[in-house]
């Protein structure tokens, strides 16, 4: 991969050549936003045009999730909700693999740009969960939505009880990592985060797949705009899924990390409500507009993703919701631990997700 500094040259002679797909030509600004686990990005200024370009920093082969996948997800966010998609370069040498087409040498994606600033978790105040609640509630059903209108075919899949979930995370570690499984600060959990899983199954039951959540809808995703209002950023994990995991990453008892906002067991249980409330009226708004096309099966007897009565149960929510904490923390630990040797942020991290599962999984929760 090409070295920051070449490649930021690049970016900025390819904008102003009109090069750069997406990026109109002409005097050029540009900012260096960082450096995730799998892009860098940087903000283009062309004029009052804002945008922002992410390239890998890892072998295309060696990415978790492909980079049509994200920027097929992105081209169902609305913007008034999160970054959305304006170009995809799959290949080095462009997408017709010319050799000649694509300035940078390498795959690039141009998105829009989200105004704002991401805060740290002890910055998260009670007063911001409702209106993230309500934000993630109209995402939820925008997502569905327009996988609706894209022409999706029959209905989704039940979700995996908890405990499966579970079990295929551990293999997946126990294949790649085993060593983390034998970490002292996780064998002392592995059979309490069983348990707690297997008590959390009925509430999986009969509960369908939403065909297109975040995913990965962690603090450091979440941009609040000068008003206040949050959008999201990052979809490489978007997907279909359970829209309760999602409501999981924001935050929780189990934090660590600059991932996760802390909450106690009321304000996480206002948090659900108040999503399950809000799901409920925009999609009751959107029936009475018909501005979403209702999710009722329109042939056959397969049901498709709804906020209906039994989506939108704020009991089952919040069990799930529990569910995907343990189903989230529990793998971050591992992944912690897998760079504590050369990171010693991460093995504070670890210490700090490791001491947290405990004290939940103590409490029986």
């Amino acid at each position: 991969m090409p070295e920051p500094g070449d490649l930021a040259g690049r970016l900025r002679a390819a904008a102003e050549a009109g090069l750069l797909r997406g990026v109109p030509s002409g005097p050029t600004r540009l900012q260096r936003l960082g450096a995730g686990e799998t892009y860098a990005a940087w903000l283009l200024l062309s004029g009052r045009l804002e945008r922002v370009v992410r390239v890998p920093i890892r072998p295309v082969n060696r990415m978790p999730r492909p980079m049509a996948a994200e920027f097929e997800a992105l081209q169902r966010v609305p913007p008034d909700l999160g970054s959305s998609a304006v170009a995809l370069e799959t290949g080095p040498g462009g997408t017709g693999g010319s050799g000649s087409d694509n300035p940078l040498g390498v795959p690039y994606m141009v998105t829009t740009h989200v105004r704002g600033r991401t805060l740290s978790p002890d910055d998260w105040r009670p007063e911001l969960f409702a209106p993230l609640a309500a934000r993630i509630a109209r995402l939820h059903l925008a997502l569905s939505a327009a996988v609706g209108r894209a022409g999706a075919s029959g209905g989704p899949p039940p979700l995996r009880p908890a405990s499966q979930e579970g079990e295929s995370l551990l293999s997946w570690w126990r294949e790649h990592h085993p060593q983390t499984l034998l970490d002292p600060r996780v064998v002392p959990l592995l059979d309490s985060w069983r348990r707690a899983l297997e008590r959390l199954d009925p509430a999986f039951d009969g509960a369908l797949t939403h065909p297109l959540i975040h995913g990965d809808a962690v603090l450091t995703n979440i941009v609040l705009a000068p008003d206040g209002t949050p959008r999201f950023i990052d979809f490489e994990w978007a997907g279909p899924g359970d829209p309760a995991k999602d409501l999981a990453l924001i935050g929780g008892q189990v934090v660590g990390g600059p991932w996760y906002a802390p909450m106690g067991r009321p304000e996480i249980a206002a948090f659900v409500t108040e999503y399950a409330g809000c799901l409920r009226r925009l999609s009751a708004e959107a029936a009475w507009t018909g501005a979403v096309p209702q999710a009722r099966p329109r042939s056959g007897d397969r049901p498709t993703w709804e906020a209906d009565a039994r989506t939108a149960d704020p009991q089952r929510l919040l069990a799930r919701r529990d569910a995907w904490e343990l189903l989230d923390r529990l793998p971050n630990l591992l992944y912690c631990l897998s760079l504590a040797e050369q990171s010693p942020r991460h093995a504070r991290w670890a210490d700090d997700l490791a001491a947290g599962l405990g004290a939940v999984l103590a409490a029986g929760r």
